[in-house]
């Protein structure tokens, strides 16, 4: 595990992947989309169409649908991710998924009900949620998860 892992930190060097952890942030633009439009639903409620069919693209999927120049290497490093860092990415991932999917059904209620307050209010809240989710990808991505950080990110899970 150790020569792959020293293996494919030289061939990250001057990539957008992370060598300490062999993953990138660009892998979090498949939520930037949906926050920039829970974000915009209030104001244009028509959006909730685009977020109902907003598409989950778990790591290697949106690696693969992109065409960022080290896509087929962020796809082949991620088999090698160190395995407590796989497991942690994977569990904060799952978790901004399931937010997504839990959400679209309330805010489809809510639209349908004349809720403008009350959906307003869910966009928001799923949307600061995605928001922290990022942000604490963002540092797992970039291997810094001390106490501190593995907190914040444990307290992503109800």
């Amino acid at each position: 595990m150790s020569d792959f892992l020293d293996l494919y930190r030289q061939k990250v060097a001057d990539t957008n992947i992370d060598p300490s952890t062999l993953l990138s942030t660009d892998y979090f633009n498949t939520f930037n989309s949906v926050i920039m439009l829970l974000d915009m639903v209030p104001d244009t409620p028509e959006l909730l169409e685009e977020i109902l069919q907003w598409d989950f693209y778990d790591y290697k999927a949106h690696f693969k649908a992109g065409a960022l120049d080290f896509s087929a290497l962020a796809i082949e490093a991620y088999d090698h991710v160190p395995p407590e860092t796989r497991a942690a990415f994977e569990r904060l991932i799952d978790s901004m998924r399931l937010c997504v999917e839990t959400a679209r059904p309330v805010l489809q209620r809510l639209q349908a009900e004349g809720a403008a307050d009350s959906f307003a209010q869910e966009a928001f809240q799923t949307a600061e949620f995605l928001r922290e989710g990022v942000a604490q990808g963002n540092a797992l991505v970039h291997g810094q998860t001390g106490s501190a950080e593995q907190a914040a990110i444990d307290a992503l899970f109800p």
